[in-house]
């Protein structure tokens, strides 16, 4: 694998186990809504930005009603309190960041609740910044997140990797420029993401640390 320099992670599937909260917020808009996807059915709605989500489901004019219900439910009526860091990751990114990396947050989730998130954990020391959806800036899709963090980092493209679990990750990092590791522990499917082109995949949280082993 190239030495990179800069590493950008991807948040829910990839550093937290947030299906559940995911899954419980979700759960109340689809049952709003009267539509019947059970738990097992929705990790897939896990990761793209919810408006884009929304909008492939209820349309446009219930869209934006959709996403204040879900971050009503996420935020405010526990859904956040019931995502959880995966296995050892805390000790994992240490480990990482002591190798010399320059990293950041590049997620679809709000900018404002990512970072919030991670000082919750006890992580946000070992990103040097964080990037998420800021509707205001026009930062929604993965893509304008990911060129956006990869801008206001300073690196070079040919030194940036993109580490996630879904297509969206993948997606994002060939439409920027970059490379993409895909990890086989999220929500994703590791066989879509190749077919996008993915550079590696590591099946779980602690082979990340052999990964980028300096």
């Amino acid at each position: 694998m190239r030495n990179y320099k800069y590493l950008f992670w991807d948040f829910d599937g990839t550093i937290v186990d947030s299906f559940e909260g995911c899954s419980f917020a979700f759960g109340k808009v689809f049952e709003h809504f009267g539509l019947n996807i059970p738990p097992e059915d929705r990790k897939q709605y896990i990761g793209p930005p919810l408006k884009v989500t929304f909008t492939k489901m209820l349309g446009e004019e219930q869209e934006p009603f959709a996403r204040e219900l879900y971050r009503e439910y996420y935020i405010n009526q526990g859904g956040q309190n019931m995502c959880k860091l995966f296995d050892g990751m805390d000790n994992i990114l240490m480990t990482i960041k002591s190798y010399g990396y320059k990293m950041y947050i590049a997620t679809s989730k709000r900018e404002d609740i990512a970072s919030e998130m991670l000082k919750e954990f006890g992580i946000r020391d070992y990103f040097d910044d964080v990037f998420g959806t800021v509707e205001s800036a026009g930062r929604i899709d993965k893509k304008d997140i990911l060129e956006y963090a990869v801008k206001m980092s300073g690196g070079k493209k040919e030194d940036c990797l993109m580490i996630g679990d879904s297509i969206y990750d993948a997606m994002a990092a060939k439409q920027v420029g970059l490379d993409c590791l895909a990890v086989a522990y999220g929500f994703g499917n590791v066989k879509d993401m190749s077919k996008i082109g993915t550079i590696l995949s590591v099946e779980q949280p602690i082979d990340l640390v052999e990964t980028f082993k300096k």
